[in-house]
């Protein structure tokens, strides 16, 4: 039995760190985010997420948002997405950030790709 539990733990805990991969991939780390922009962590996940394609759907931006919330039945209101977003777009907006909306398809960050850090620069 306890060679059972013990199998079961292991699963986990490889589970666990793959969850923590596609996380990653989802929401990258390697994204510049000027301080003066004043964002909260929900508001720097979703510009994150959307440094990572040319589109990013509203489930996407919830699941970079709540995916480890879910795993325990917390399920925030959908509508959560476009609150963040849109208080982002006011954020950065300003700075001259544009994030634009495709109805029924999701998000696009212009210039999307300025904003992640070059692979040299992690030294």
């Amino acid at each position: 039995m306890d060679d059972l539990i013990q199998a079961q733990q292991d699963e986990i805990e490889v589970l666990r760190q793959r969850v923590r991969e596609l996380e990653a991939l989802l929401v990258p780390d390697d994204v510049n985010i000027p301080v003066e922009w004043s964002l909260t962590n929900a508001e720097r996940r979703v510009f994150a997420a959307l440094t990572v394609r040319d589109i990013v759907t509203k489930d996407m931006l919830y699941q970079a948002l709540y995916g480890d919330r879910l795993l325990f039945g917390e399920s925030p209101a959908s509508s959560v997405v476009e609150s963040h977003v849109s208080k982002l777009r006011a954020k950065v907006g300003p700075f001259g950030v544009v994030i634009t909306g495709e109805r029924f398809v999701g998000y696009r960050l212009a210039d999307r790709q300025s904003y992640r850090r070059k692979a040299a620069s992690h030294g």
